[in-house]
């Protein structure tokens, strides 16, 4: 039944969002994941990868020479496969205090990404940023909270518009905490190397 009501929740998600490439990928690679379920299959992420790049470049051969579409399977391939490996070498299984332990898989969550798409970034970008981990552990959760209003914002828009105001200036606020974490995070020295 989760599998059920989430996948129109995530088609919905892209359609408001503006379906664009990345987010496309992403509720493509989800619906093929969830789906395992519903057909009583063990999902595998690296099969679910493989369709939902299949199905892409069938519907749009060219997305194999976007760059979105190459970063966004190499840092999923990243996360899948470097993760669980570097989370094994630093023990932090056996870390005790949870938040700390929460903070730090974060950390390495962001970090296999980062190692899986440094090259590609390099090659098209010309630039080095060895401060995108750090960074990602204050921009991700900021932006998952401006999704979440996003969505409070439609609901109560719906159902009580008079709060709806409200909840947008939050949203704005947000919005504007985002771009400010950004922005302290570029200027940082030696944030990124030109190369």
């Amino acid at each position: 039944m989760r599998i059920i009501l989430a996948a129109p929740l995530l088609i919905l998600y892209c359609l408001a969002t503006g379906a664009s490439s990345p987010v496309v990928r992403a509720t493509i690679m989800a619906l093929v994941f969830m789906s395992a379920y519903l057909f009583k299959r063990q999902a595998d992420i690296y099969n679910s990868l493989a369709i939902s790049a299949l199905f892409i470049l069938a519907v749009n051969p060219q997305q194999l020479f976007d760059v979105g579409f190459q970063l966004s399977f190499v840092s999923v391939t990243s996360i899948v496969w470097l993760y669980p490996k570097i989370k094994r070498i630093s023990g932090l299984q056996h870390l005790k205090i949870k938040f700390l332990r929460f903070m730090l898989e974060g950390c390495l969550v962001s970090f296999s990404a980062w190692l899986g798409t440094a090259g590609l970034i390099a090659w098209y970008f010309k630039m080095f940023s060895p401060v995108t981990v750090m960074a990602n552990l204050a921009i991700v959760p900021a932006a998952a909270l401006i999704t979440l209003c996003g969505f409070s914002l439609v609901i109560s828009g719906l159902v009580f518009p008079a709060i709806a105001p409200y909840l947008g200036r939050s949203n704005e606020l947000l919005v504007l905490v985002l771009l400010s974490l950004n922005s302290f995070f570029i200027k940082l020295p030696g944030a990124h190397f030109r190369l």
